[in-house]
């Protein structure tokens, strides 16, 4: 059983409330290979569609690959934000659909050697840019990963993507189990990708839930299903978003119903009026523990 033991929270860094703070919604999986990366950026786009300021987040700060789904180029990267010369303005580009990028490193060790030094830097940086968008979509890594679980925590919302595979339903549920060991208010969504119908879809979301409600006595909300489409497998390959290149496919449509629905949900108010990088640095300062 996995317990919250203790909570130790070092720092005192300032914010300002804001009244019209920006909905912050993370995309997560248990493991890779989901297309979790891909709707991130669809959702991102679909929400610029509808007049909405959006900033897309390539939350997984040492592994970032955001940019091979939409096709853009970056000359810089959060691992930049170390120099002195290098501000957060510099580092934020634009993407397709108007959406605006925020793309994570690759692979930079010295930002692994500093990264306590680097999350502060990027915590205070971002002040001056939290209140210029209406929703921020987290593209998070795989996995349980502290870094990982930090970005969850500090969410309004929590999307999991999940496919038929049977190891992805198992990590799947092992991320929503150390969200509702922390927080049992949180909004989590989820989705079903690469399924081949959408009562597959809602037979895997049904599956989820129960063993949500007995195990964690909690319960999840079901984004949808996105089908098995080879439209999603060409705008991969050519690194251009389907709901751009094939507006009216199903899996454009798919998005549209998840974002409706994530956009109704009630927003995760616990974590205070922080941003969400100095939400990371806070929830880092969590531990837990793993009984066997």
């Amino acid at each position: 059983m996995l317990k919250k033991f203790a909570a130790g929270i070092t720092g005192n860094i300032n914010s300002v409330k804001n009244q019209n703070s920006c909905d912050v919604i993370a995309v997560t999986s248990g493991k890779g290979g989901v297309g979790k990366t891909t709707i991130s950026a669809n959702l991102a786009i679909n929400l610029q569609q509808m007049n909405k300021k959006v900033l897309l987040v390539d939350a997984d700060i040492h592994l970032g690959n955001t940019d091979l789904i939409l096709g853009t180029r970056t000359e810089k990267t959060l691992a930049d934000l170390m120099k002195d010369d290098v501000f957060l303005k510099d580092i934020i580009i634009q993407g397709p659909g108007n959406i605006d990028v925020l793309p994570a490193s690759s692979a930079a060790l010295d930002l692994i050697d500093t990264e306590e030094i680097f999350l502060r830097r990027l915590a205070n940086a971002f002040k001056i840019f939290e209140h210029s968008y209406d929703f921020m979509i987290l593209d998070t890594g795989a996995g349980i990963g502290q870094n990982v679980i930090s970005f969850l925590l500090g969410a309004a919302k929590i999307l999991v993507v999940i496919t038929p595979d049977p190891a992805s339903i198992t990590d799947a549920y092992a991320v929503i189990k150390v969200i509702r060991s922390v927080n049992k208010d949180v909004p989590v969504y989820l989705s079903a990708n690469m399924v081949n119908s959408n009562d597959e879809g809602e037979i895997l979301f049904k599956k989820m839930n129960l063993m949500v409600q007995k195990f964690l006595d909690s319960r999840i909300s079901f984004g949808g299903s996105i089908l098995k489409d080879d439209m999603i497998g060409r705008s991969v390959r050519t690194q251009r978003p389907f709901v751009l290149e094939y507006p009216n496919s199903g899996s454009a449509n798919a998005v549209r119903v998840l974002n409706r629905r994530l956009m109704q949900a009630a927003k995760n108010n616990s974590n205070g009026s922080a941003n969400i990088f100095e939400k990371l640095i806070n929830n880092r300062k969590i531990q837990f523990e793993w009984n066997q």
